[in-house]
């Protein structure tokens, strides 16, 4: 069998493209942190602004407008990790107080202590965290 120059051109450009793959698949992104970083820059700001509007401020259409851009955005966001993903997500409204929430929260927390009757749990500081949103 004959390889002419331009079928060796070939195989060596797919082998690079083969590589170039490989290289990517092992790549792993900070895509996750920066996604947080961003939300929370966000949230900071949703809530000053949510603090300094009162309910008959009067603001400008584009200023309502982007408003609701975001807000529709962000739900869209939501409910794609939410659904698609299976990202299991708790409103920071509902009240996680119970005992039997605390254990579906943190199934593997074994009560440290008993107080008052009430059993007594160690969290780190991200799970206090998210209990206290």
């Amino acid at each position: 069998m004959k390889i002419n120059e331009s079928k060796v051109k070939q195989i060596i450009n797919e082998e690079m493209m083969m590589l170039d793959d490989k290289h990517h698949m092992d790549h792993v992104d900070e895509e996750g942190g920066m996604a947080k970083s961003q939300l929370y820059k966000m949230a900071k700001y949703a809530i000053m602004l949510h603090d300094s509007l009162e309910d008959d401020t009067q603001l400008e259409a584009w200023v309502q407008s982007k408003i609701t851009i975001a807000s529709e955005y962000i739900g869209k966001v939501k409910h794609y990790l939410e659904y698609e993903m299976g990202l299991n997500m708790m409103d920071p409204e509902e009240d996680y107080d119970s005992e039997s929430d605390i254990q579906d929260m943190l199934p593997d927390a074994e009560p440290m202590m008993v107080v008052d009757g009430d059993d007594v749990f160690v969290v780190d500081d991200e799970d206090a965290n998210l209990m206290e949103s």
